[in-house]
């Protein structure tokens, strides 16, 4: 038979092999050398789990935040919710009172990164007097007993701008805002601490701020206060400090395991090292180019140690198990190297280039974080691919040249795979050949019901979900959400595009109607801006009446309050405008929402302005939520884009190398089978598709195609030699199939490490992940030989050939 693409790739990687062989210390000492650049230049990688990871800086709606960052400063905060459960009260104990302005005074003095630091020891308490205005501060003329703080209490209850900001209604907790003067999204030059320290994460914002107050709030003279750390701050600095840390343990624990399962299948020592060995260079490469590029780590990167780890071994579990097998026939190890990479290296090529497609598809995608990784990650596969035929060669070549005595017929069977093994093996063959068509038609089935899933699956992202259950930002932001109405906020932006606009009674008006509407919505809480500081005035001036918690009907008369407003010392409205009054911004406390309820919320809004639109003012969503829509509607182009690229490109790829479109059309069926059926699953139990499982589908076919190639290459190799289907299907279970199961296996229990991580988000992609791999492995040795022996791709039976 005409030689072909695979066999010319087969004889390249044979004499590949044996030059391996051949120069092995000079294969080592290159090596050597790559692995110490390659350490040197990741050890200079920096974490960012800011949203500048996740969006281009050309983004218009990532250029649009920022315009709302330089009119309005940082809307990044930590927020402290504290109650004094022993003491009477509560918060209100006059005791308390003082720990609280003397704790407000600490975090001025010490932390790191602040812009203002604001509770009920500093919060703005206006009081009209002759005429004018007076704000006071409760710091400033600290009562006297008890009972004075207990009247003060009922007047600071009567002020909306205090209750749900510093207290709730019931008087039971109190709480601190931090603003920042800094936000992730700033050049990294202006976030260090300490600017002869490094980008240590304890030296860089949020970290050092987030370590500062925790370390103050743990000190022993604030022991009888219970406090809840929330917000921005605590959310952005464990999110980094964690992948910081997991990234590089689970990655050990998953070598740890990957070790373990090599020394059982092989029970070798350079079996269970040289792999590692060749797995570990391969993420440091990654890190390494990571660093080159510019880039950062971030969320998106802290699985990617395990799934380098869990998919890199599958190279050296096919070349072992070869190598192995070999080895106990032919009794020479150069040439058991060179037949096994004759064998296997053209597979692994295939395994390679697709894999690093489907890796790579998400390149393509508008997310900057996830096309980040799916080059990385590419680049990380190629790597690991290039020194399993090389590094791994040459490890393998130490040891005699042959065996020490000739192999018994029970060793010969274990260099086979056992006989568990065999027998799994021999079960599955039967079980295609006799049901191949019922194993067609119930796969048909899973596919239907998989459609029905896809069909009901819901697209949303929830910060707070990255968190497992039990870390404690967790418990405290929902502690925060149910005491104090929440730690986040949603934030319109009202332009008038006029200099001094938003003083006019319309434009706030339309400002206060929009905020009444608001209100009566089920996620939305606590409203700010600079209507409520106007209503605030308003009602100062007329004896505090709260019927005159209303906006004024003169222009000139709100000009004339915020003036004296301003004259008295009044600061808090200056963040609730932009520097020349053309605009103001209306801010909700909410919960950490699912982004699909704001989403309800702003098209409930969008209808109700159709309905009444606004006429003096323009409105749009700002702040850091509007990120969060976007990256909503993001993740479904990158989804659908990045499968439908792999899709076709490992497709046209194989149909290309097995010069027919029918085989590479039956070798994607078992590969987009896993795919549809995790997102399936994923409709059925009402698991969201978020930023963090957008790149399941394409990833799993690009990880799952790999045993597929394997397994379609030595069926097509067999089938040649023998000229039956049947028997070159019995032929190529028996003997790449082992390799496979061990592969499946290896990846399954790899990916699973993945739930010691205290990211839900993280755990949830390593429990897809090895469903997939699970339900891929099935679908290669049931549904993809059913397939092949029902419509015979490789031509028709005829008689065996001598030669392959």
């Amino acid at each position: 038979m005409k030689s072909d693409f695979l066999d010319r790739s087969n004889r390249l990687f044979a004499s590949l092999a044996g030059w391996s062989f051949d120069h092995r210390w000079w294969v080592l000492l290159l090596a050597g050398l790559f692995l110490i650049g390659s350490v040197q230049i990741a050890s200079k990688a920096a974490f960012d789990n800011s949203f500048e990871s996740h969006f281009n800086v050309a983004d218009p709606s990532y250029e649009e935040y920022l315009d709302y960052r330089s009119a309005y400063g940082s809307d990044e905060i930590a927020y402290i919710v504290y109650s004094a459960p022993n003491s009477e009260h509560g918060p209100w104990n006059i005791e308390v009172m003082r720990q609280i302005v003397q704790l407000t005074e600490t975090f001025e003095d010490e932390v790191p990164f602040i812009y203002e630091v604001q509770s009920l020891a500093n919060a703005e308490l206006m009081v009209g007097r002759d005429g004018s205005i007076d704000i006071l501060e409760l710091q400033d003329d600290f009562p006297e007993s008890q009972e004075s703080l207990l009247e003060l209490r009922e007047i600071y209850l009567k002020k909306p701008s205090m209750l749900d900001t510093f207290t709730n209604q019931e008087a039971s907790h109190g709480a601190l805002v931090i603003r920042m003067d800094r936000t992730s999204t700033d050049p990294i030059a202006d976030l260090r601490l300490d600017p002869d320290a490094g980008d240590k994460l304890e030296n860089l914002y949020p970290q050092a701020t987030y370590l500062k107050i925790k370390e103050i709030l743990d000190r022993s003279e604030y022991s009888n206060l219970d406090f809840r750390l929330t917000g921005d701050v605590p959310l952005n600095s464990l999110m980094n400090i964690v992948n910081n840390e997991e990234s590089a343990k689970l990655g050990a624990i998953t070598a740890m395991v990957v070790a373990l399962f090599l020394l059982i299948f092989f029970r070798s020592i350079v079996g269970v090292i040289a792999p590692t060995l060749v797995v570990q260079l391969g993420v440091t490469t990654v890190v390494a180019f990571i660093v080159l590029m510019r880039w950062k780590l971030d969320l998106v990167f802290a699985s990617v140690p395990t799934l380098m780890t869990a998919i890199g071994v599958a190279h050296s579990v096919h070349i072992l198990s070869e190598f192995r097998s070999f080895f106990s026939e032919l009794g020479d190890r150069r040439q058991a190297l060179v037949s096994t990479l004759g064998l296997v290296g053209t597979p692994a090529l295939l395994s390679t280039l697709t894999t690093a497609i489907g890796f790579g598809s998400m390149s393509f995608g508008p997310i900057k974080s996830v096309a980040h990784m799916g080059a990385y990650s590419a680049v990380g596969i190629l790597a690991i691919f290039l020194l399993s035929l090389t590094l791994l060669m040459a490890l393998l070549s130490f040891g005699p040249r042959a065996p020490r005595r000739e192999q018994t017929q029970e060793e010969m069977k274990r260099s086979k795979g056992g006989r568990i093994m065999i027998s799994f093996l021999t079960t599955t063959y039967q079980l295609v050949v006799r049901r191949r068509i019922s194993i067609i038609l119930f796969s048909g089935l899973i596919v239907a019901v998989a459609v029905g899933g896809i069909s009901i699956l819901k697209v949303d992202s929830n910060w707070l979900d990255d968190f497992s259950d039990s870390v404690p930002v967790k418990i405290d932001t929902l502690y925060a959400d149910k005491h104090m109405g929440g730690a986040t906020s949603l934030v319109f932006n009202f332009s008038t595009e006029t200099p001094g606009g938003i003083k006019n009674p319309k434009a706030l008006a339309e400002m206060s109607r929009v905020e009444k509407w608001a209100m009566k919505q089920p996620n939305l809480g606590k409203a700010t801006s600079i209507g409520g500081v106007v209503k605030d005035l308003n009602q100062t001036f007329n004896e505090d009446n709260p019927d005159f918690y209303r906006i004024p009907d003169s222009r000139e008369l709100i000009a004339q309050y915020l003036l004296l407003y301003e004259t008295a010392g009044g600061t808090d409205a200056n963040r609730l405008v932009n520097s020349d009054y053309s605009a103001g911004q209306l801010e909700f406390r909410t919960p950490l929402l699912p982004t699909s309820k704001i989403v309800e919320v702003i098209t409930d809004l969008k209808a109700e302005h159709e309905a009444r639109p606004l006429q003096v003012t323009s409105m749009k969503v700002t702040g850091i939520n509007s990120l969060w829509l976007k990256l909503l509607e993001y993740i479904v182009v990158t989804q659908v884009r990045g499968f439908l690229i792999a899709f076709l490109a490992i497709g046209c790829l194989l149909c290309i190398v097995f010069r027919s479109i029918s085989v590479g059309a039956i070798s994607m069926v078992p590969n987009v089978l896993p795919s549809l059926l995790i997102l399936g699953v994923m409709g059925w139990l009402d698991i969201p598709l978020d930023y963090s499982k957008i790149i399941i589908a394409a990833v799993a076919m690009g990880i799952a195609v790999d045993d597929t190639v394997h397994f379609l290459t030595r069926f097509r190799h067999e089938f040649r030699i023998r000229g039956r289907y049947e028997e070159a299907l019995q032929a190529a279970m028996l003997d790449v199939g082992r390799a496979i199961t061990i592969t499946s296996i290896t990846l399954v229990c790899g990916f699973l490490v993945l739930l010691l991580s205290s990211m839900a988000s993280v755990s949830n992609q390593g429990i897809l992940l090895a469903g997939t791999i699970a339900a891929a492995l099935i679908a290669d040795f049931l549904l993809m030989p059913a397939l092949i022996l029902t419509l015979k791709p490789f031509g028709k039976e005829r008689a065996a050939q001598t030669q392959p």
